[in-house]
């Protein structure tokens, strides 16, 4: 093999696999919370809901969930610039959303309008892909013997295996996990300002699709599975706090 195709034979596939990254990162940004409208109980005279207030939500996810690191075997997105708007606005219009549609609470925008004043922090609030290295022989295999059965010497063969197997690693889906997670603290405040009550809940999902090694669907994934982690915790929180409200007098 001559330097000029050991050259080509190395370049080629690393220009192909960057090409490959770009194209999958360039959709990644503007990511919404398509957040479901459900009725889950009939309606209630809002005369008599107590009156509540959503109020201050605060962030204190880890660094990692903020930025979006990762790459390739382990990735956590969206990093908050992925975002159509931040994390604690959005998850306050859920929270809101869901004390109106389970009829816990008739939801006023004042704090001095309220029986109870909801703050919010939020612990974890993303998603986490998750690949096997293994999943690497699949297009290594598949360029390796393409170069076998076209290339028509040994110098031949190592660069067409090479560069089928950077086009394999964009072209043939491996299987992935997909985790969403959404871990919120709510704290419960009186007409007077006191804390009264607070609980932690988490709610998670997690699912295995089939994706490329280069793809980074970001968007797809996010908007699908994070607000089905978010209702899922939800419905914990309210849950408890229902029968909290029911047993005061």
């Amino acid at each position: 093999m001559t330097d000029h195709s050991a050259r080509r034979c190395v370049v080629l596939p690393v220009v192909l696999l960057a090409v490959l990254l770009a194209a999958g990162c360039a959709t990644n940004r503007h990511i919404g919370f398509p957040y479901p409208n459900e009725q889950l109980v009939p309606p209630a005279d809002p005369d008599t809901l107590p009156a509540i207030a959503v109020g201050e939500v605060r962030d204190l996810r880890p660094r990692r969930q903020r930025d979006g690191r990762g790459h390739f075997t382990g990735i956590d997105y969206p990093g908050d610039h992925q975002w159509d708007v931040p994390v604690t606005a959005m998850y306050r219009r859920a929270l809101a959303r869901d004390i109106d549609q389970t009829r816990l609470g008739r939801v006023v925008p004042l704090p001095a309008e309220a029986d109870y004043l909801l703050e919010a922090e939020i612990l974890s609030f993303g998603c986490r892909l998750e690949r096997r290295t293994a999943s690497l022989l699949l297009p290594a295999g598949v360029g390796a013997l393409g170069g076998l059965a076209w290339g028509t010497d040994g110098s031949d063969q190592l660069k067409r295996g090479l560069l089928l197997s950077v086009v394999a690693l964009g072209a043939l889906p491996v299987p992935a996990r997909q985790h969403a997670a959404a871990e919120v603290r709510l704290l419960v405040r009186d007409r007077a300002g006191d804390l009264i009550w607070e609980t932690t809940c988490a709610g998670n999902l997690d699912r295995t699709v089939a994706e490329t090694f280069t793809a980074r669907r970001d968007r797809t994934w996010a908007e699908r599975y994070m607000p089905q982690a978010v209702k899922r915790c939800n419905a914990c929180l309210l849950g408890q706090l229902r029968q909290f409200l029911a047993s005061r007098p």
